[in-house]
């Protein structure tokens, strides 16, 4: 069993997330299945939009499908469980409408490729992994569509998984700034549970929360104005936290809670400034991120070294990193 495969299976809900097309999601989600399908011990899987597709819609190149094994669990879209080729039965459709029709739950009879096409609505994946999770499964493994991290949030998942590799950058300098800067809004600390269940109940918009007391600064941060004096205080950004806003807020000491780190777009040098002035931003909510793999071939061909690639991001990042192929070859 590889080091991923005991680290996945510790968990009811891993979400494998994608920094960019063809990082090798697939290829970890497959290694997955395979590592941990059994009747006794039953492993579910779904996705968050269209994933499986036999070839790359933007590169056209051809894409590794996702093969489950008889006895797992899957949900996907009416359209593409009919197309499937292997024999399954149906435990449940449910009205999670995509524009591939209905969410369809069922078992696989027998190993077979598929199409999973999932809710692409974060509550309604939410509802799709309890859903798979009252029908027998130990664990459920989330395929998140390219760059989307509301499946790694934790109103869906316990952990996380998030891929990289050459197709986000040629350049391994740049991909590992990249990976660094996605792995610390992920790895953000969390607030004290005290203050986060404060936090929770409230609207949404831009609050101060000062103890037990709360005062609404904006309906929303695109209404927040700038330059107001929030030195030392703790503020809660109930929605996106983008850039724009970020900059706003940029004032000595402050404290920014966000709800979880899916909510959170900022670029590195907002970020940077932010720091720099003493600001700190914490999560109510946090996910536990579990590795990172790394995929070195880029989807026009060119390869990046692996063994330098892996060692690079070791040295840098608080998880083991992983080349899945590699892992897989030995």
């Amino acid at each position: 069993m590889s080091h991923l495969i005991e680290l996945a299976s510790l968990h009811p809900v891993v979400s494998i997330v994608g920094m960019e097309k063809n990082t090798g999601k697939t290829v970890v989600l497959n290694h997955l299945i395979n590592g941990l399908s059994n009747e006794s011990d039953i492993t579910a899987i779904t996705s968050v939009g269209l994933e499986g597709e036999r070839y790359d819609q933007v590169y056209l190149t051809e894409k590794p499908e996702i093969t489950l094994r008889r006895g797992n669990l899957f949900a996907t879209s009416e359209k593409d469980f009919r197309s499937r080729q292997f024999p399954a039965v149906v435990l449940d459709v449910r009205d999670f409408r995509s524009p591939l029709g209905r969410t369809v739950f069922a078992k696989a009879l027998s190993d077979g490729k598929v199409i999973v096409s999932g809710p692409s609505i974060v509550d309604y994946l939410s509802q799709t992994v309890k859903l798979l999770r009252e029908f027998g499964a130990r664990r459920v493994f989330v395929d998140s569509s390219t760059s989307r991290l509301s499946p790694g949030s934790p109103a869906v998942a316990d952990a996380i998984i998030l891929a990289t590799g050459a197709a986000l950058s040629v350049s391994p300098v740049e991909l590992v700034r990249r990976t660094i800067h996605k792995v610390k809004i992920i790895t953000l600390p969390s607030v004290e549970k005290k203050t986060g269940n404060r936090m929770e109940v409230l609207g949404n918009g831009v609050w101060i929360v000062d103890g037990s007391d709360t005062k609404l600064l904006a309906a929303s941060s695109f209404s927040l104005e700038p330059g107001l004096d929030l030195s030392g205080r703790t503020v809660y950004v109930n929605g996106s936290l983008t850039s724009m806003t970020l900059r706003k807020l940029t004032v000595p000491g402050v404290r920014l809670v966000v709800r979880d780190f899916s909510r959170i777009f900022v670029d590195e040098e907002s970020l940077r400034s932010f720091e720099k002035v003493g600001g700190s931003i914490n999560v109510i909510r946090r996910v536990r991120l579990l590795a990172v793999t790394i995929n070195p071939v880029s989807p026009s061909g060119y390869s990046l070294r692996s063994g330098q690639l892996k060692e690079m991001l070791e040295k840098l990042l608080p998880v083991p990193v992983f080349n899945i192929l590699e892992e897989e070859n030995r």
